[in-house]
């Protein structure tokens, strides 16, 4: 997915869970830690779950020589034998049948039993994107080679910044996938912990953004990543291990590290390596390593990346979508329109390419055109609520067709009911329609989810004094509020801000 849509989120609400007394909680600011350290810690506690499809997991937890690993739930979704192989090489098996699924959320708990001593994962749980951007993925890539012989993948990267998450998050109610990341993944590290600068456990990773498809040539699938990671944050985890009461010991922290300094930030460029492109003659090969450079904001080099890939196949539209991606991170607006418009005519139904166009013209301040776009997305991703929200803002900045607006905001709320922006929206909607007590009702609804929030506050105030701009003077945002709450940036973040 591309960084295209700013919009104001909601925050992680990071509460401490009470736990049992054997639980460990430290409240003391955390300094943060050189990139090598935190890799070692991560190797203390990362493990591969051995299965069919190989993954990755976290130790969590022990109780005398009883072991808890946490990794995504679909790594273990079907019966099969699987084990647990920790840093020394020692196979674990796992009983399938004391497996711990986790409800709603793409997490699950496994355990096992060994007379060793293993370190297991400090979790840290507060606002994860409060103060610090910096978090790195630790997993076991898929591979066929024996256990020794394996490298396993120590990955730095950013949190999305807060603004731009929510057009990201697929599907919350059932996964859970709250935390999106621009760190680069494979397949196996399903199920990895994401770790803070600190080494400490925010999240279990879920799965990157991609697609499959079909080489006639070589007559075989091939995976393309099509933008970010995304993953489950600890805050989740905690909240069901206290909602069933499931004691395990625990060692917590509920406080962010410190700021990195510049000697720290530097000693995190060492890992940030693009994967060679092993099959030169591969339109995938070059795509992936397209988006692997787009993530590091090495646009030229992603720019050159793609073409090879357009050059091998020439109607290879993940190609073109990643080259739509670069070109509007260049600020190249056209050029990039052309390339998600090339990509949505040999692909018509990939969505992506559609939402991000759409996101472009709306901040290229062509409405028409981008409601279009919006309403092709709505056509193959129905339940895509971000874009529900965008379309309501676009119909009453725009066009002032309220009715329509509404019916939009409602749709998005419908889709996830906690999502603020779209309850503010409905309220200034119907404050415009001169519906007030509707509208307040509306607004204390969005404070409800998100309390004390002063810009929340500071809205409902003026419904309540009827001092916002009626609808006879046409109202639109500064635009400064434009670029941060509906429209794409200029450019994605900078690896090391």
């Amino acid at each position: 997915m591309n960084l295209l849509f700013p919009i104001k989120p909601l925050l992680l609400t990071s509460s401490l869970l009470l736990f049992p007394s054997t639980a460990i909680i430290s409240i003391q600011p955390a300094a943060a830690l050189m990139a090598d350290e935190i890799n070692q810690i991560a190797t203390e506690f990362t493990v591969l779950i051995d299965s069919i499809n190989p993954a990755s997991g976290a130790i969590i937890s022990r109780d005398k020589n009883t072991y808890y690993v946490l990794t995504a739930k679909h790594v273990v979704e079907t019966q099969d034998e699987y084990a647990v192989i920790t840093k020394d090489g020692e196979r674990h098996k796992i009983d399938y049948q004391r497996i711990i699924k986790l409800p709603a959320v793409d997490l699950a708990l496994l355990e096992f039993r060994s007379q060793k001593k293993y370190q297991i994962a400090t979790l840290a749980d507060y606002d994860y994107q409060a103060e610090f951007r910096h978090i790195f993925v630790s997993g076991w890539p898929a591979s066929r080679l024996p256990f020794f012989q394996r490298e396993r993948l120590f990955s730095p990267g950013l949190l999305i910044n807060q603004d731009y998450e929510l057009a990201f998050i697929k599907d919350p109610v059932s996964n859970g996938y709250e935390l999106f990341y621009n760190n680069i993944t494979e397949l196996g590290l399903s199920g990895a912990p994401i770790l803070d600068t600190q080494g400490r456990l925010i999240g279990i990773h879920g799965a990157s953004e991609g697609t499959k498809i079909y080489d006639e040539k070589s007559n075989s699938v091939e995976r393309v990543s099509t933008g970010f990671s995304y993953g489950i944050p600890i805050n989740t985890f905690l909240q069901l291990a206290d909602k069933f009461n499931m004691r395990l010991n625990l060692q917590l922290e509920n406080s962010p590290p410190r700021p990195l300094t510049e000697k720290e930030a530097f000693s995190i460029e060492a890992y940030l390596k693009i994967p060679e492109t092993t099959d030169i003659s591969s339109a995938a090969a070059w795509a992936n390593r397209g988006n692997h450079l787009y993530r590091l904001e090495r646009f030229e080099e992603a720019l050159i990346a793609f073409e090879r890939a357009i050059k091998i196949r020439e109607n290879f539209y993940p190609a073109w979508y990643g080259k739509g991606n670069v070109l509007s991170a260049l600020g190249r607006h056209n050029r990039a329109i052309d390339a998600y418009q090339k990509t949505v005519k040999i692909q018509p139904d990939f969505y992506l390419a559609w939402r991000d166009q759409g996101a472009l013209l709306a901040y290229l301040e062509r409405p028409h055109d981008a409601l279009i776009s919006f309403n092709q997305v709505i056509r193959y991703k129905p339940d895509d609520f971000v874009v529900w929200y965008l379309r309501g803002n676009i119909l009453t900045k725009h066009f002032r067709e309220y009715k329509e607006a509404i019916a939009a905001y409602d749709k998005a709320i419908q889709l996830k009911s906690d999502f603020v922006d779209a309850w503010l929206g409905k309220g200034e909607v119907l404050y415009r329609l001169e519906r007030y007590q509707e509208a307040r009702e509306v607004v204390q609804q969005a404070l409800k989810l998100k309390p004390n929030d002063p810009e929340i506050s500071s809205f409902l105030n003026a419904l309540n004094e009827r001092s916002l701009p009626p609808d006879s003077i046409e109202w639109r945002p500064n635009q400064n509020q434009v670029e941060r709450r509906n429209y794409p940036p200029r450019r994605p973040p900078n690896l090391l801000w």
